[in-house]
C-alpha cells in the first residue's frame, strides 16, 4: 500500500467507526424517547439496529425485551425471553423485568418458570402496593390454572383453517351457518390506496364451501359510513341473517343486521335499535333460532367491568326489550365478550379474560338450568392456550367448533382454527325434520310459504313462523321426543293444509326427511282443487340407518341454501351428563340434505308416501278444520296423518276390487249442440239423470266429458266453444251433486267431421270411467 494513502485509510476507518457509534447512539437516544411515550413498535427496530450496545446494557436489554412483548405477534413476543433473562441478572433493571419475563414464560407454556419469575417480582415490589400484589397474585393463579388445564389435555385436535382462509395478517371472529356451508370473518388487509401504503383496514370476508372445500374468501360489500371500521358479530343459525359491527369514534360502535337476499348476496345494514345500541361499545352478538332473543356484549355503564354480556328479548310489539345483564356468575371485572348461544337456547359459549382463564382470553361454556347459569367451564387445552383464544362458534351439529387465536405457529396475527368434537358421546333424543316444499308440474319450484306449528298436547302455538328458503323450498325444524304437532302450511296460491308430526318417545336421535309437492288441479284454466303429496323418510340413528355420510356431506357443502329452523328446543331433555349434553350439539344438524334421499325407492322401509287430492267444491266450513294459532284462527284442509294414510293407500293399491257392472263403462253418450252455441238442450236432461243414478250408486266411478266443435271458424274460437260445451255438461252434473273430484272434463276443439256431416262435430261425449284406473 502506498504510504501516503495509508493515513487516509486509517482516518476514514476511524471516521466511519465514529459515525457508526454516533448512529448507534442516535438510535438508542431516539429509541429511548419512543419507549418513554409507549411507542414500542417504533422503538423496537432502533434497539435492534444497535444490538451490540443493547447487549452491553441490562437496562437496554430490558427495554428491548419489553418492546418485543408489546408486539401483536406471539412469535415476536417470545423473542423477548433471552433479553429479559439477561436483564434480570442486574440490579439496575426495574422490578417489572421479572413481571414481563413471567408473562413471556407463560406465553411460551413454561408455567413453572413463569411462577418463579412472578414470585421474584412480588419480592421486589413495595409490600404496601396492594394493587401490584393483587395483580401478580392473579398472574400466579392463572399460571397454576394453566398447569392444571394442560395436565388434563383433551384428545381434541385443533387445526388451522388453512392458507385459503388465513394469511400473514389477522383473521378473526368466524361466524358459520348451521349447515357449515357459509362462513364470514373479519380480516385486517392492506389498504389498496397508494397514498396509504402500509395501512391496514378491517373488512368482512365471506366464503362458501364448494366440493367440500372453502372457496377463496371474497369481501362482503357493506354500505357503511366512510372511515367506519366493520366486522362480523354473529350469524343466525339458518344463515339468513348476519349481525355486523360498525365502529364509531373513541372506541364506540354498534350492531346492525344484514339479510341474505339471494344465494350469495346480502342487503343493507339495519340498526338493532337504541335498546341494544348505546353511545358506548357493542361488539358482538348472537341471536336465537326463533329470532326472539339476542345475547350481546357491551361496555355500557352499570356493568361489572370491561365488556359484559347482556340479554334482550323481543316484545309483543316486535321491538327489543330492555337489556338484562347476565350477572356476576357470567360477567367479571375483566372483558367478557363474544357470546354464542347454541340453537338449544340453553348452552352459551363466550370469551373471557376473567374466570379460570389459563392466560389471555379463553373460551368458556355455561348452561342455563332455568333459574341460573352454571359456573362457566373453561373449554380446556388445546382449545384454549396461554395466548388469546376467542370468538368461538359451534356448528349446530356440534361436530365442529371454529374460533380465532394468536397462538404460536400461526401465519400471522390472529388466525382461524377449528376442531372436531370427540365421537365418544351419549345420544340425545331429538327428531330433526329436514324438508322441502315445491309446487307445480314436474319437479316443481319453491313457492312463498309459511309454516306455523301447534303443540297438540298443550294446544299451544309455537310462537314462531318458519319460512322455507325462497329459492330452494328447504326448511328445518327440531322436535323434542314424545310430542305431537300439527304443521299448518300456508303456501301462496294454495289453500292452507295441515300435516301431522307424531314424534315417538325415543331416547335416541331421529332424522325425518320430508318432501312436499303441491299441484293445482285445473279444469278449463280454472283452479278447482289441489293435490298434496307428502313423502317421509324416517331414519333411526340408533341403528345407524342413514345415507352415505360422505356423499351427503359433500352434497350439503356445495349448497349455499339457508334454512329457517329451531323453535322447538325448549323441551329438549335436560341432562347432567356434560358429555351427553355436548353430543346434543353433535346431533342437531347431521349434514345429510333432503335432496340426497331417494324417496322413489320403494325398497327403503323408512320411506312412506301419501297423496291427497282436495277439490274446493267439497271444502266448506263443515269439511275444513279450524286451527287456533295464538289469536288467529286458520281454516285448513283436513289434517294429513301421513303414516296412517300411506299405509292405507299402499294396501288399497295392492288390490282394487271392482264392485260394479263393467258394462257401465262401455257406452259413449253423445249430446249435440246448435251451430256456434253451447247451451245444453233440455231433451238430454233425462239421459244425463240416468247417468247420475249410476254414479250415485258407485262412488269409485266418475265421468269423462269431452267437448268438440265443427271445423268452421278459427282454431282458437273452436277451442273456446268446445270448452264452453264441456263446461255446460260439467255444470249439470256438478249442480246435481257430483263433485269435481269425480269429473274429468276437457275441450278438444274442432273435430274431423264424419260422413254424417258437420253436425257430428258439434257434440259432447260422455263416458263413465273407473277413477281407480286413471
Amino acid at each position: 500500500m502506498n504510504l501516503r494513502i495509508y493515513p487516509i485509510v486509517i482516518f476514514l476507518l476511524c471516521l466511519f467507526g465514529a459515525l457508526q457509534v454516533q448512529a448507534q447512539s442516535d438510535n438508542i437516544y431516539r429509541a429511548n424517547k419512543l419507549f418513554e411515550i409507549g411507542n414500542h413498535k417504533a422503538a423496537l427496530p432502533l434497539y435492534l439496529a444497535s444490538i451490540e450496545e443493547v447487549k452491553a446494557s441490562p437496562v437496554l436489554q430490558y427495554k428491548l425485551g419489553v418492546s418485543f412483548m408489546q408486539s401483536p405477534e406471539l412469535n415476536d413476543q417470545l423473542k423477548s425471553i433471552p433479553y429479559l433473562e439477561a436483564a434480570v441478572q442486574s440490579d439496575e433493571t426495574p422490578a417489572e423485568a421479572y413481571l414481563f419475563l413471567g408473562q413471556a414464560y407463560h406465553k411460551n407454556v413454561k408455567m413453572s418458570d413463569a411462577i418463579k419469575a412472578y414470585q421474584q417480582y412480588k419480592k421486589k415490589i413495595d409490600s404496601n402496593d396492594k394493587k401490584k400484589h393483587a395483580e401478580v397474585e392473579r398472574y400466579i393463579n392463572i399460571s397454576e390454572n394453566a398447569i392444571s388445564l394442560i395436565s388434563r389435555t383433551s384428545h381434541v385436535s385443533v387445526n388451522t383453517a388453512g392458507n385459503n382462509i388465513n394469511s400473514e395478517y389477522t383473521e378473526y371472529n368466524p361466524v358459520v351457518s348451521a349447515d357449515e356451508s357459509v362462513m364470514a370473518f373479519t380480516a385486517l388487509k392492506p389498504v389498496d390506496t397508494k397514498g396509504r401504503k402500509g395501512e391496514l383496514e378491517e373488512v368482512i370476508l365471506i366464503t362458501y364451501k364448494k366440493d367440500g372445500q372453502w372457496a377463496t374468501p371474497q369481501p362482503l360489500d357493506v354500505k357503511v359510513p366512510n372511515g367506519a371500521n366493520i366486522g362480523t358479530a354473529g350469524i343466525s343459525p339458518d344463515g339468513q341473517q348476519m349481525i355486523i359491527f360498525v365502529g364509531g369514534v373513541n372506541n364506540t360502535g354498534n350492531l346492525y343486521t344484514i339479510e341474505k337476499t339471494g344465494a350469495e348476496s346480502w342487503g343493507n345494514p339495519i340498526s338493532l335499535g337504541n335498546t341494544i345500541n348505546s353511545k358506548h361499545l357493542e361488539s358482538t352478538a348472537s341471536i336465537t333460532p326463533d329470532g326472539k332473543t339476542i345475547y350481546f356484549a357491551s361496555n355500557r355503564p352499570g356493568g361489572y367491568g370491561g365488556m359484559d354480556i347482556y340479554k334482550t328479548e323481543k316484545t309483543s310489539k316486535g321491538t327489543w326489550g330492555l337489556p338484562e345483564n347476565l350477572g356476576s356468575g357470567i360477567n367479571t371485572a375483566f372483558d367478557d365478550d363474544a357470546p354464542f348461544i347454541h340453537p338449544d337456547q340453553r348452552t352459551l359459549f363466550f370469551t373471557s379474560a376473567g374466570h379460570q382463564t389459563m392466560g389471555g382470553k379463553d373460551i368458556f361454556k355455561t348452561v342455563n338450568t332455568g333459574d341460573s347459569w352454571t359456573r362457566p367451564e373453561n373449554m380446556g387445552y388445546p382449545i384454549n392456550t396461554p395466548a388469546d383464544d376467542n370468538y368461538f362458534t359451534l356448528t349446530a351439529d356440534g361436530r365442529k367448533g371454529f374460533f380465532s387465536s394468536d397462538r404460536a405457529g400461526g401465519l400471522g396475527g390472529q388466525d382461524i382454527y377449528y376442531f372436531n368434537m370427540p365421537e365418544d358421546a351419549s345420544n340425545i333424543a331429538l327428531t330433526m325434520v329436514k324438508g322441502k316444499i315445491l309446487a307445480g308440474e314436474g319437479e316443481g319450484k319453491a313457492v312463498p310459504t309459511q309454516i306455523k306449528v301447534v303443540d297438540n298436547d298443550s294446544k299451544k302455538k309455537i310462537d314462531y313462523v318458519y319460512s322455507p328458503n325462497a329459492e330452494t323450498g328447504n326448511y328445518l325444524i327440531i322436535f323434542p321426543p314424545g310430542k305431537n304437532y300439527d304443521m299448518i302450511i300456508e303456501s301462496e296460491g294454495f289453500m292452507p293444509y295441515t300435516i301431522n308430526i307424531n314424534v315417538p318417545n325415543q331416547n335416541y336421535f331421529y332424522e325425518l326427511y320430508q318432501h312436499i309437492h303441491l299441484k293445482p288441479i285445473m279444469q278449463f284454466d280454472v283452479v278447482v282443487g289441489q293435490e298434496v303429496e307428502v313423502k317421509n323418510a324416517f331414519f333411526d340413528h340408533k341403528h345407524d340407518i342413514k345415507i352415505d355420510p360422505k356423499m351427503a356431506n359433500e352434497a350439503m357443502l356445495v349448497k349455499s341454501d339457508s334454512l329457517d329452523m329451531f323453535d322447538l328446543m325448549e323441551a329438549v331433555i335436560a341432562s347432567n351428563d356434560e358429555v351427553a349434553f355436548d353430543y346434543l350439539l353433535d346431533l342437531m344438524y347431521a349434514t345429510n340434505p333432503v335432496d340426497m334421499v331417494d324417496f322413489e325407492n320403494e325398497q327403503i322401509e323408512e320411506v312412506e308416501a301419501a297423496k291427497r287430492t282436495y277439490y274446493y267444491d267439497e271444502s266448506d266450513e263443515s269439511t275444513l278444520e279450524a286451527k287456533v294459532v295464538g289469536s288467529e284462527t286458520i281454516y285448513t284442509l283436513p289434517t294429513m296423518f301421513v303414516t296412517e294414510l300411506a299405509k292405507k293407500q299402499k294396501e288399497e293399491n295392492k288390490e282394487k276390487t271392482i264392485a260394479y257392472d263393467k258394462s257401465l263403462l262401455e257406452p259413449v253418450y253423445k249430446l249435440y249442440f246448435d251451430v256456434d252455441k253451447s247451451a245444453l238442450k233440455s231433451e238430454y236432461h233425462a239421459q244425463l239423470q240416468e247417468i247420475m243414478i249410476s254414479l250415485k250408486s258407485y262412488q269409485n266411478l266418475g265421468i269423462e266429458i269431452s267437448g268438440y266443435a265443427s271445423s268452421d271458424g278459427n282454431a282458437e274460437h273452436n277451442r273456446k266453444l268446445s270448452n264452453e260445451r264441456a263446461i255446460e255438461v260439467l255444470n249439470f252434473f256438478n249442480h246435481k251433486g257430483l263433485v269435481r273430484r269425480r269429473i274429468i272434463a276437457k275441450g278438444l276443439g274442432a273435430n274431423d267431421e264424419t260422413k254424417e256431416g258437420k253436425d257430428e262435430g258439434r257434440r259432447v261425449e260422455i263416458r263413465i270411467v273407473d277413477l281407480n284406473t286413471i
